[in-house]
């Protein structure tokens, strides 16, 4: 399997909701996209509260921009050894003026990404007003987390928000270079 939903296949003028709580994406060596283009607001994934998704190698990006901005209710999102993973969320959409919020989004666990450059590389303002844990571990290739700069951990750590991990990190290497 390639691709998990084919939106060439729905029509411009017909809104498919997913009624899913839960999308796991497990060893799917050949899954290059859950989408093959973005949707434009035509599917929606508006109840998804948890995403697991781990040992899709070939993977390259994981919502498009017009998904990202319906999913109101993601409370976890877990990403693990997706060797190809290059951004979270992979190319600008027609909602480029609007800010990507994940209102519920408490625990973001990213682990062994060794591609993942970014969450997400284009201009949209991201919010996440609920986000309690933050785990971005053996992710060699990330150096930054949309517009902020970050620096990958070395072991997990818990931050009330990313503006705290990264000043602890920044702290971390300050010290471990006065050493």
């Amino acid at each position: 399997m390639k691709t998990i939903f084919d939106v060439k296949c729905t029509t411009q003028d017909t809104l498919v909701t997913f009624p899913l709580n839960e999308l796991v994406l497990s060893e799917l060596p050949n899954l290059e996209t859950v989408w093959n283009e973005d949707p434009h607001r035509i599917l929606s994934m508006h109840n998804l509260q948890k995403v697991f998704v781990d040992r899709c190698k070939c993977l390259q990006r994981l919502f498009p921009a017009s998904v990202a901005t319906d999913l109101e209710k993601l409370e976890t999102l877990v990403v693990k050894d997706c060797a190809g993973l290059m951004t979270i969320v992979a190319e600008e959409s027609e909602d480029q003026d609007k800010e990507i919020i994940f209102q519920r989004l408490r625990v973001l666990d990213l682990t062994r990404l060794e591609k993942l450059r970014c969450f997400y590389a284009d201009n949209l303002t991201l919010s996440f007003p609920s986000l309690e844990e933050v785990h971005v571990i053996n992710c060699s290739s990330m150096k930054t987390f949309g517009e902020w700069y970050y620096e990958e951990y070395e072991s997990p750590r818990e931050e009330s928000d990313l503006n705290s991990a990264v000043r602890r990190t920044s702290e971390e290497q300050v010290d471990s270079k006065l050493q």
